[in-house]
């Protein structure tokens, strides 16, 4: 639980820094060009997930982020829960069952969960073109 309210709270800038390091450490220690092509690449992917994730958190009522805390978040939690019971019914014999979504639901979410994923890759595009 801790972990997900340090996500909340801005803790999600500081699980970027120790892996860019590293990724400059192996980037400065390549013996060839495909070792430094490598650290860079994973340099690069490394940036463009801190960016995304500053951001978000430089606006705290952005579209994706309300998208994410209304549609995204339950629907990880209604798959999360169905995997649980899943596997734990046949463990324990247990007979739990999980509500299915309402048909209404599903169509939106089919909607805003990649208009959601468009829009934190519009704004990576957006940061990363007027640099």
């Amino acid at each position: 639980m801790s972990w997900f309210v340090g996500l909340l709270t801005g803790g999600i800038i500081q699980q970027f820094t120790a892996p860019l390091l590293e990724a400059h450490r192996l980037q400065l220690a390549a013996q060839n060009d495909s070792e430094r092509l490598a650290a860079e690449k994973q340099i690069a992917s490394l940036e463009a997930a801190r960016d995304i994730a500053l951001a978000e958190q430089s606006d705290r009522w952005s579209a994706t982020r309300i998208g994410r805390l209304l549609i995204v978040v339950p629907f990880g939690l209604w798959w999360t829960a169905v995997f649980a019971v899943s596997i734990l019914n046949p463990l324990f014999g247990w007979t739990l069952t999980i509500d299915d979504i309402p048909s209404r639901f599903w169509d939106i979410a089919t909607i805003l969960i990649p208009a959601v994923i468009l829009g934190d890759a519009g704004a990576l595009a957006a940061r990363r073109w007027a640099r």
